[in-house]
């Protein structure tokens, strides 16, 4: 099997996809197992999800990839911020890790 190409999507996303996939017909045991595990850790809705994301967008220094995993996790310090980027390769430095992290604390619940 060919990829065509790649697309990063938040677990909300994700979760809504699966929810209407339900809808018009029955899920694999793989597609429930996820869809369960989506409900459960799903941390915004896909309408947060969205604007949370062109937030970050907007910032201009972070990739798709990494916009999601913020997304994902929605992390509540810097500390945190720093860690799931780092992993990416990216340093931002303090004021630019301090940025991301007010838009991220604007989804916390």
């Amino acid at each position: 099997m060919e990829q065509l190409n790649e697309k990063y999507i938040t677990l909300s996303e994700a979760k809504d996809l699966l929810e209407k996939r339900k809808k018009d017909s029955e899920l694999s045991y793989e597609q429930q197992n996820a869809l369960d595990y989506l409900e459960k850790f799903a941390k915004l809705s896909k309408t947060e999800s969205e604007k949370m994301k062109k937030e970050l967008e907007g910032l201009g220094i972070l990739t798709d990839k990494q916009i999601v995993y913020l997304i994902n996790i929605v992390p509540q310090k810097e500390d945190t911020v720093k860690a799931i980027l780092s992993q990416e390769k990216l340093e931002l430095n303090g004021e630019q890790v301090k940025t991301v992290l007010k838009v991220c604390k604007k989804y916390v619940k």
